[in-house]
This record gives C-alpha cells, structure tokens and sequence, in this order.
C-alpha cells in the first residue's frame, strides 16, 4: 500500500514536469491524500482491540479498507485517460498509460483471491482509462481499449471462479460448524459447545448477579412419539426450541443435549428471579402444540440450580441442576423445582444402595418370602405370590419399593428377575402339586421378549416344575407401552401352558378392553376394592360384575388385599372364589410356609398389624 502510493505520486510528478501540465499535481495531491487516509485507517485497526465476534467492527473495518482500495484505482485510471485524452503521443501519456496498464496487470494477479476488493479496483481503473482510449479514436489506442478489455474480462471471471469457491469453502465451513456445535434439528447448541459457554458465563459472571442452569425434560414426548410418530415428535422439538427462543431472546443460551433433553442458561439480580425464569419457561412449554389437525400437550418437567448459591464450576452446577430435575419428575408432571441441599444426600444414599444392589446377588443377600392365596370356602391354599426381599447387612430389611425401581432404572432387574422365577420355581417343587407358584413381572423384564421366555423355560427345565403351576403376574404398564408386543408375548407364554394373571386390575388405566384382547388365566382386583366392599354398594357391584365376566371368560378371580372377616364375608357372598390377605396370612419365608399350606388356613380373629410389615409386591 505504501509502495504503490510512493510509486504513483512520482509518476505523476514525473508527468506534471515533462508535460507542464498542473493538472498532474491535482492528482499527485488526491493520492497523496488517499495514502495518508489509508495509513491512519491501517494504524488505528492495528491498535483497536480484535474481536471477531464484533461482527459492526468488522464491517467497518473492512468497508474501510475498500473504500481506500477503491479509491485508490480510481485515481489511477482517471490519470491515465487524461494522459491519453490530453498528452496523446507524448512521453506524459507513454509513462501514465505504462504504468496504469501495469497496475491493471498486477490487479488481476496480485489480488485474485480477494474478488471483491479485485472486481472493485479493475472496474474503478479500467472504465475511465479504456473510456478515454477509445475518444481518442486511433488505432493504435482502441487497440490498446481492447487488449485492457480482454485482460478485465478475464479478470471477472475468474474472479467469479475464485468467489464461487471462497463461497462453497464457507458453507462447508459453517456447515461443519454446524455439526461441531449445534443439534442438527432445532439449531441450538448442542453439549459440548452449550458447556463451553456456560464456563465462560461462571467465568465471567457478575458477582452482584445470579446464573440460573435450567434442566428440562418434557413429560409426554414418548407418548406422542410412540401415538403420532417420529415426524410429529420432531414437530414438538422444533416447537420446544422455538418457543425458548422468543422467552429468552438468544440461541447461545440454550441447548438440547439429547432427545427430549433441553439446558438452559438464565441470568437474574436473585436466585428468585431465576425461579420466576424457570416458572414461565414451565408454563410455555405447558401450552397445547397444534400438530396438523392434532393438539398434544407435552409439558415439561425443570429443575435448575443457581450459581454462585449452588455450585461455582460446570459438574457441580450441572450434577445439582439434575438431582433437582429428577426431584421434579417425581412430584408430577409440570413440576419446576430448584436444588437443595438435601437432594445430594438422596442421590449419594441412591448411589451407595446402587453400589450394595450390585453385590447383593453375588452375597445372597436376597431371600423370597410367599403368601399364600386360599380358597375362602375351605381355607384350601391354591397359589402362593412370591415376593422379593433384601437383607442388607447394614441396613435390614429393604423393601421392593425402595430397591426395586433403582433396579429397574439399571437394567439390574433382569439378572435378579430370573434369579426370583427360578427360586421360587424350586421352592415349589417342595408343595403339593395342586399348589401354584405365581412370580411378579418388571416391566424392563416384559421388553426382554423371546429372551424372557427362554429365561423361564431354562428355569422349569431346571427345576423340574410343570409349566401349568407358574402363574407371571403383570400390570397394565407394560400393555400400555406396546400393545402388540405384549399380546405377542403373553399368547407365547400361555401356548407354553404357562399362567399369566393381570395384576392390580381396577386402578389406573384398566380396562375391560384388555380382558377381550390378551388371554389372561388369571385376574387379580386390586386391594381398593376389597378396602370398600363393605359398606360401599358401588365397589360391590363392580366385584359382582368382574366376577360373571370371569366366569364367562374362565378365568381365576383372585381379590387381594382381604383382611377383615366383613370383606371375607362380603367376596365370598359376591362369588369371589380366590382370596389374598393379612387376614389368612403374612408373607411367610420358604420353611414357615411349607409347614403352613400342608392344612387349610384359617382367618385369623385379630385385625391385622402394619407397623413392621412390608406387603408390596415385587416386580420380578
């Protein structure tokens, strides 16, 4: 840049003193002038402080730099069509036009990889300096036009060439940008790059400031994934993102982590403000989503933690923004909840369980208790439920509703579920056979297909006990998931001669529906029932009802949860012929219980005790 204005400002000098023209100095004081400004533009982008996220800057800077370029050729080609207007022929016009030609030259060359800067600097030279030529008419001169105009033709293109490439190369560019650092549906950030700008916000943040992490799950994703497809689920995610996008007003704030997982970064004067934050971002997400001609609802559930309150560094904030996102998923759907203190106590007394949980099957740690199911008209046992308990060393007996969903969550319950239908097939090749066995099924058991029914077969095979007397308990949840694998699954079971009885019939979702369409041997009516037998006309008319359907379907009928002699009094009375209870007995352990079902069983007169006693089923 310097060079080139020295070397213009003494052609020119050149020219005014072999021409005697002045007007050359008009123009040695316009590249003078055009230098001076180029350099203070120069040194002051070298001293500004360079920020290439400061895209205003940038532009200025850049239009900075044209304009001098620009300006620049246009004083050489305005000075070289004078010469050739005003001095033709002379010395003045051979050394101007010499070195505008050169300049053009070195333009094409010098400059090919900067197009716009190029194309700019051409056109500035060339017009006025060509234009001249061709008034002054002569051969030689609209010889001289033509050659310059074959040289900036081929300039522009390739000029073009060299755009088109710089303009692919950036769109691969921003594309790989892309894929590095946003989800590739919704365009927000993905983990690694939202990480990245969460430390620098915990870096940089305002000591007289909050910064809230906000976790998001939304509640009914999967069921509007598994009822309207992935098409439609995609529509809920890009709807999610769009959504946070107009509450929060930025993009590098926000994240999706994965499937319906969404992070969220907020700032506020109080750990109060964030909370508000979290709230409204909760009742956004709570609002209906037309998909098509279909309205769902997904909801999400939040937890967030509040920095410097909670956590100053990434893991902490994040592994405290969870623990409260999971404290939310277990109140009820919609629940925004931020951390405690507490919850890390939960979560470490979780991870030591899970820890325990790990070795408990290696140190035989569990132990099967049975109770027995009994006909009430002879006190006849005719089935016995095995459930599943943990004799910790440390802590005593766990019961199935604290282990059993912690092995659930873990895929634990698998090896453990197949360890339950084994033992408790063994244990019933000591009873009578007209005794069955009857083992609850996990939902995480059910999704094994072909592989749980070939876990039990290996388990009747090993034990020697005859297919008709094992019963597989299940509840509604795993016909709610996928309908046709389980009517697969179970019909699979059942040519097996193996029994399969609908547990917990009556509450939830239950329907008769799933009497017609799934070959249950076995129903049993949930406890409710039996609790508002007496005294409750509704309940007994509901048993009455179950109780035709089954005879009509032949199926067992089993009513749990029998403990006073008024609800023996009332199931009996109603039909029911299969009875489950305190009132006849407790859970027993293997030994109590064979020398128990050798007799019939009696009721006891005493109302039954709970402090100390755990009935929950086991989920395996």
């Amino acid at each position: 840049m310097l060079v080139a204005t020295l070397v213009a400002l003494v052609v020119v000098e050149v020219a005014a003193d072999i021409s005697g023209d002045g007007v050359f100095r008009l123009f040695l004081a316009a590249f003078l002038a055009i230098g001076i400004a180029r350099v203070i533009a120069n040194v002051a982008y070298i001293r500004s402080p360079q920020n290439p996220a400061d895209r205003v800057a940038t532009r200025r800077w850049e239009l900075a730099a044209l304009a001098g370029a620009w300006g620049f050729a246009a004083v050489v080609g305005l000075s070289g069509g004078y010469a050739s207007l005003k001095h033709a022929g002379t010395p003045a016009e051979f050394l101007v036009g010499c070195c505008v030609i050169a300049y053009v030259a070195g333009i094409s060359s010098r400059n090919a990889s900067r197009p716009l800067i190029t194309v700019g600097q051409i056109s500035a030279t060339c017009f006025p300096f060509v234009g001249a030529l061709v008034l002054a008419g002569d051969l030689v001169h609209l010889a001289l036009g033509a050659m310059i105009c074959a040289l900036y033709a081929s300039t522009i293109v390739m000029c073009r060439k060299v755009y088109d490439t710089i303009v692919s190369r950036h769109r691969a560019q921003a594309k790989l940008e892309r894929l590095a650092l946003r989800d590739p549906l919704t365009g927000l950030l993905n983990r690694s790059a939202f990480f990245e700008r969460l430390e620098q916000a915990l870096g940089s943040l305002d000591p007289s400031r909050c910064l809230g992490l906000l976790a998001i799950d939304l509640d009914r994703f999967k069921d509007v994934n598994d009822t309207l497809g992935h098409p439609a689920g995609d529509k809920v995610l890009l709807e999610t993102a769009e959504r946070l996008r107009t509450i929060l007003g930025a993009e590098d704030c926000i994240s999706r982590i994965g499937g319906d997982e969404f992070l969220v970064l907020a700032e506020a004067d109080t750990p109060a403000g964030i909370a508000a934050t979290a709230q409204r971002v909760a009742d956004c997400l709570g609002k209906p989503i037309l998909l098509d001609l279909t309205r769902v609802t997904c909801g999400a559930s939040i937890g967030y933690a509040v920095a410097p309150r909670d956590g100053s560094y990434l893991d902490e904030l994040m592994r405290h923004a969870d623990l409260a996102l999971y404290a939310a998923k277990r109140r009820s759907a919609g629940s925004v909840v931020g951390y405690e203190a507490q919850f890390s106590a939960v979560y470490h007394e979780r991870m030591e369980l899970l820890a325990d949980l790990q070795v408990a099957m290696e140190e035989n740690q569990f132990e099967l208790v049975y109770q027995p199911i009994v006909n009430p008209s002879d006190g006849r046992t005719v089935c016995c439920e095995a459930l599943l308990r943990w004799n910790h060393p440390r802590r005593g007996v766990i019961p199935p509703s604290v282990f059993i969903p912690l092995a659930e969550a873990t895929g634990l319950i698998v090896p453990i579920g197949a360890w339950v239908i084994r033992e408790a097939c063994r244990e019933a090749t000591f009873w009578r056979s007209d005794i069955n066995v009857a083992v609850n099924l996990s939902p995480v058991q059910f999704k094994d297909g072909e592989a749980l029914i070939e876990t039990v077969l290996q388990c009747l095979a090993a034990t020697g006990l005859a297919a008709y007397r094992l019963e597989l308990e299940v509840t509604e949840s795993v016909l709610i998931e996928d309908a046709e694998e389980a009517l697969s699954l179970i019909s699979a079971l059942r040519r097996q001669q193996i029994g399969v009885a609908l547990d917990d019939f009556g509450t939830g979702f239950s329907s008769l529906g799933y009497l017609h369409e799934f070959p249950f041997s076995k129903l049993k009516l949930d406890r409710v029932f039996s609790r508002n037998l007496v005294g409750s006309r509704r309940s007994a008319a509901i048993v009455r009802g179950v109780v035709q359907i089954t005879r009509d379907l032949r199926m067992e009928l089993v009513a749990e949860g029998i403990e006073t002699a008024e609800q023996l009094d009332s199931a009996s009375r109603l039909g029911v012929n299969a009875v489950q209870g305190y009132l006849f007995s407790r859970p027993l352990s293997a030994e109590r219980l064979r020398e128990t079902i050798n007799a019939p069983i009696q009721p006891t007169s005493r109302p039954p005790r709970r402090s100390g006693a755990v009935n929950a089923h086991s989920a395996a």
